[in-house]
């Protein structure tokens, strides 16, 4: 099992386009991916940031689904910037 993580800064004045974006956008694309197991997107309480979680079933199916966030550009009219995009391995568990 390995997970995505992706980190992203936020423009609080736009909150319910985040929210928009991840429910409409995100989410459809990650659940579609092939080896997809579960995901969670989160975001701080002052609306400044936030981070996806998604497992996938293998650290390559992982790394394919990776493609789409960092093929995503910088762009300061967007209310969402992704600032990392990481592949995580799963060490422990509780």
């Amino acid at each position: 099992m390995s997970t995505l993580v992706v980190q992203l800064t936020l423009d609080p004045a736009r909150g319910e386009e985040v929210v928009r974006h991840f429910r409409e956008d995100v989410v459809p694309y990650a659940t579609r991916q092939p080896g997809f197991v579960r995901g969670q997107w989160l975001k701080t309480t002052d609306g400044t940031h936030a981070i996806g979680v998604v497992e996938f079933e293998s650290r390559e199916l992982a790394n394919a689904a990776a493609k789409g966030p960092r093929s995503s550009a910088h762009d300061g009219s967007r209310a969402w910037n992704i600032d990392s995009v990481d592949i995580l391995d799963e060490v422990a568990r509780a």
